[in-house]
């Protein structure tokens, strides 16, 4: 190479807008803003029929379809899907990175883009088989999908010289199973003006004078440690209300037509919306179970709350533990139900009080901005190409 600006091919398994989907593609805007050249190919996680490009804030994405038989297959581990991308016609590019353990990323990186880029790179950023959420194999998809995820978890960490996850566990695995380079890359937010909280309020349609705790996003497994501990407090006779977003509303039942008078739920958000929903609570909520899937996860929820000065009340369990030990306005919330109930009553006692610690934005952002992570990346690309 005789240029240190690189021409990358980033492959994913899915184009729909949540979960990893936002570790990659944030990614990729910077590195796009440094200078280089990204393009995303993935795979229509919708029923159009049509391979289409489009541009998502300035990366182009190669959106190929998925094969019939989904509902037998899945989309991720779609034999079909798979091999047909085997065919597509990619580009020669300096640096493939890989996002996944999936049948659908690797056959093509195996097949097609191995030959075509100088440099492989793997992404792993969730513990897909070895945590508990997979143990249930109902059906045929369910146990196809469990399969080869698990071996592919394996078969990755083997091959790969150079690997990038989201925390020590998955670090750890993947040198025991073989990887040879392996980095920690953590999830980020971009900075941004954080609205007033009482604008933030009246779009979202919260009250304006109230005290807010709330909790943003899908992985809401431990909502009910939240829910349970709010109750508790309610009960003490403190008006305090709870905000969500993200979930389901299935995730309300069970609770007491009381309890949700103080509960104000806004359904699914827009990212961009989810910056109001920040902005206009006081205290975020991270209750997280202690599994290997959450040891080895960074919920993206966690960066995104700090991103709008928000403190964060936080189990004491994966990756952001070790942030909870350095930011004062991380408050560490032990790794029970238990633990989390006693911590969220003392803490909300404490913003009610208003002792809580500010955040410092300019600690948060040295950290985990998305400009920063993908600067790293850049070094780790540029170091494994010797430019």
């Amino acid at each position: 190479m005789s240029t240190d600006k690189l021409k990358i091919a980033f492959v994913t398994a899915d184009s729909s807008t949540q979960g990893t989907y936002f570790r990659w593609h944030n990614i990729a805007i910077g590195l796009v803003n440094l200078g280089h050249t990204v393009e995303v190919f993935c795979i229509d996680n919708t029923n159009q029929p049509v391979a289409r490009m489009e541009i998502r804030d300035g990366v182009v994405y190669h959106i190929a379809t998925s094969a019939k038989g989904k509902s037998i297959f899945g989309t991720m581990n779609h034999p079909i899907t798979a091999t047909k991308r085997i065919f597509d016609d990619f580009s020669e590019c300096d640096i493939v990175h890989v996002f996944q353990p999936f049948l659908t990323v690797y056959l093509p990186w195996k097949f097609n883009f191995r030959k075509k880029s100088k440099i492989t790179f793997f992404d792993w950023d969730d513990l897909w088989v070895d945590g508990e959420r997979d143990k249930e194999k109902r059906n045929f998809r369910s146990n196809w999908e469990y399969k080869l995820k698990g071996y592919f978890e394996h078969k990755i960490s083997s091959i790969s010289k150079h690997m990038t996850v989201c925390s020590e566990l998955l670090k750890k695995l993947a040198i025991e199973r073989g990887a040879k380079q392996v980095d920690i890359i953590p999830n980020g937010f971009w900075e941004y003006d954080v609205p007033e909280k009482a604008l933030a309020r009246e779009k979202l349609g919260l009250q304006k004078g109230a005290i807010y705790v709330g909790f943003m996003g899908r992985t809401g497994f431990e909502l009910h440690w939240a829910f349970n501990a709010w109750a508790v407090y309610l009960k003490q006779g403190k008006n305090v209300r709870f905000a969500l977003c993200g979930p389901n509303e299935d995730v309300l039942n069970g609770l007491t037509d009381e309890v949700r008078s103080y509960l104000d739920y806004l359904g699914s958000l827009t990212p961009a919306d989810t910056r109001y929903f920040a902005a206009a609570i006081d205290l975020g909520l991270l209750p997280l179970m202690k599994t290997e899937f959450n040891e080895s996860r960074f919920p993206i929820k966690f960066a995104e709350y700090l991103a709008a000065n928000l403190p964060v009340l936080c189990s004491e369990v994966g990756q952001i533990s070790e942030y909870g030990k350095k930011y004062p306005w991380v408050i560490k919330a032990g790794v029970s139900e238990e633990d989390w109930t006693k911590h969220f009553l003392e803490t909300v006692q404490l913003l009610i009080e208003k002792k809580l610690v500010p955040v410092d934005r300019a600690v948060v952002l040295q950290d985990l901005s998305w400009n920063g992570i993908a600067k790293q990346i850049e070094q780790l690309y540029l170091k494994a190409a010797n430019i």
